[in-house]
């Protein structure tokens, strides 16, 4: 049996919930994450769980030799088709090393992470995106502030896209936010689930000290201002491999 994670990204559902997605936000994002960084010129960067690569792709625009993974085969197999010579992917499970001191820089965005129910298989991640980095390189991490999100809870909306309602309802269970997302489609009724561990600073912070990883900006918005625990929409570290 599939885990969410593997069903409901694959899905040509999840593509259609969330197609609102601003891309000039992520570009804006990539540019502060840039500015802030000044990686070389064709430095490697690892997007890691890279979806239908737009982060990949803009980064590549930009100059840099981007290597980007995710597990969903349809998600590569759309990505594939821009490939060059600096722009690559694969697909690949985030818990396990994809290549060791390889990297200048990993960027793990977009909350693509705390997909998992075991302890375990969390620290693996941060491990794993520890280990691609060279010496000296940096992490980021962009997840959402999960003091904000717990404090303003929606427990069920709707929302209508490409002619599909879909209704969405939410709850904290054991740490976790739980979203139930179901809808009915050509007469035939769809149920898919996420679940995100709440993760703190503080928990981060853990992971990152047991990997040697120095966290160098915590921010809270795309623009990289200062993290603020109360009014924050993103929790973002930024850290380097020592």
């Amino acid at each position: 049996m599939k885990n969410w994670f593997e069903s409901w990204f694959d899905s040509p559902y999840y593509h259609i919930l969330y197609k609102e997605r601003d891309d000039q936000e992520a570009k804006l994002f990539l540019d502060h994450l840039i500015q802030f960084l000044k990686p070389a010129n064709g430095a490697r960067i690892l997007d890691v769980a890279c979806g239908k690569g737009r982060h990949a792709l803009y980064l590549n625009e930009k100059g840099f030799d981007v290597t980007g993974f995710d597990l969903s085969p349809e998600n590569i197999e759309y990505d594939q088709q821009y490939e060059n010579e600096k722009l690559s992917f694969f697909i690949h499970d985030m818990r396990e090393v994809f290549r060791v001191n390889y990297f200048d820089c990993v960027f793990n965005l977009f909350s693509s992470f705390g997909y998992f129910e075991k302890e375990r298989d969390h620290t693996l991640t941060i491990r794993a995106n520890a280990e691609s980095l060279k010496e000296g390189g940096i992490l980021v991490l962009d997840f959402m502030n999960s003091v904000k999100v717990k404090s303003r809870l929606v427990a069920e909306e709707s929302k209508t896209m490409d002619g599909i309602s879909f209704r969405i309802q939410k709850k904290i269970e054991n740490g976790s936010i739980l979203k139930k997302i179901s809808f009915t489609d050509g007469g035939k009724e769809y149920e898919f689930c996420e679940r995100l561990r709440l993760f703190t600073r503080e928990d981060f912070e853990k992971y990152f000290s047991q990997y040697n990883l120095s966290i160098v900006r915590v921010a809270g918005d795309y623009m990289l201002n200062a993290f603020d625990e109360q009014h924050s929409e993103r929790l973002i570290l930024i850290a380097r491999k020592n």
